[in-house]
């Protein structure tokens, strides 16, 4: 008798300090999570949102894959994105159509099969022997999908209880949401809204930045000011619905001259500024000729009053790496602005549709 009390005693102690070591391994998890889901609400932008959830969220709690999906019809993700340098190897992508996500309302957990989603095609859901499919919604609307898998097929089995996972969609979520209203709100800050192109507001930090960055890589930089001719004419001999369609037209010509690194920007009514990293002067001179030719041979369409002829005129300057270093940035960039606004007006003081480029930055006394 007191041989079998003894057995039964060691065995509720043992099934007890199993319990409690389970416990304790839930305790830690759930103190790993709210940690985790505490960063991405602090976290404000996309690329510290996505680095919590493809690296941290699969080291953390040893995850074999962790995958994103984002719907992106208005393209918006994607023009968020394009200013930043993501690692190539994140399994993201941004889908247009979100119809394949719709069906899934609840948290998906199992072995991959054939029911899932084509769009996952991308993340190696073959070589996963279970994964959880957590939908991001807002409301109703489908915004993306979480995927986390792993090589052990009793990691996410269909019987688990998915509380946990259900927050964890939930808090993502709403922090890709909230991400996203905040570009959108700093978006509005700096973009014209007539064109689409980047506002004064903008153009003012970028020079800034692009100064500190030709001191450090030692390139030289370019401003070209661009104006429409004879603009008051079109405005007064076709009212200003018009004139805001021919600016918005310009701009567009303009922009297709560009790399994906330079800065169009509308300065104020009808004139732009561009900014042309690390160009030698023919280079600065063949760009702006594109630039003016193709305005000049291409009229603005109108709805009902067949076409408008219309040409610019250019001022150029091209800011050498050596040229008053050690001077401050906001001095390189005052100087810069107001050689290639000199060159502007000399442009349109001998007739208007042509370019001309500043050679103030060939006198020595400047450097």
């Amino acid at each position: 008798m007191e041989r079998h009390l003894a057995t039964e005693k060691q065995w509720l102690r043992t099934r007890l300090e199993s319990l409690i070591d389970a416990a304790r391994e839930t305790e830690q998890k759930l103190n790993r999570l709210a940690a985790l889901e505490l960063r991405l609400l602090e976290a404000h932008e996309f690329p510290a949102v996505l680095g919590i959830l493809l690296e941290d969220l699969k080291t953390g709690f040893d995850l074999d894959q962790v995958a994103l999906v984002l719907c992106d019809d208005q393209n918006d993700l994607q023009t968020a994105l394009e200013s930043h340098s993501l690692p190539e190897h994140w399994p993201l992508r941004l889908i247009a159509d979100p119809a394949p996500l719709r069906p899934l309302r609840e948290p998906t957990l199992g072995s991959p099969g054939d029911d899932d989603p084509h769009v996952l095609d991308f993340c190696g859901m073959k070589k996963l022997s279970s994964r959880a499919l957590l939908p991001l919604r807002r409301g109703t609307d489908p915004i993306g999908l979480l995927v986390l898998g792993s090589c052990r097929a009793e990691r996410y089995s269909t019987d688990q209880d998915t509380y946990l996972l259900k927050r964890l969609a939930a808090v993502v979520s709403v922090c890709l949401q909230n991400t996203l209203s905040a570009w959108r709100l700093r978006e509005i800050g700096v973009t014209d809204p007539l064109t689409g192109m980047r506002n004064r507001r903008f153009f003012d930090q970028r020079l800034q930045d692009e100064i500190l960055r030709m001191e450090r890589e030692g390139h030289a930089l370019a401003c070209l000011f661009v104006d429409i001719d004879h603009f008051k004419r079109v405005n007064d001999d076709h009212g200003h619905a018009t004139g805001d369609h021919v600016i918005t037209a310009v701009a567009q010509r303009l922009a297709h001259h560009l790399r994906r690194f330079d800065l169009l920007a509308r300065y104020g009514g009808e004139e732009f500024v561009i900014l042309l990293p690390a160009l030698e002067p023919a280079e600065i001179h063949a760009v702006a000729e594109r630039m003016r030719h193709q305005v000049e041979a291409t009229p603005v369409p109108m709805d009902q009053e067949g076409e408008i002829h219309v040409t610019v005129s250019i001022g150029a300057a091209r800011l050498p790496p050596r040229l008053l270093k050690g001077k401050p940035p906001e001095q390189r960039a005052r100087a810069l602005l107001n050689a290639a606004d000199q060159a502007l007006l000399q442009a349109k003081e001998s007739g208007r549709n042509r370019l001309v480029i500043s050679q103030e930055f060939r006198d020595a006394r400047l450097t």
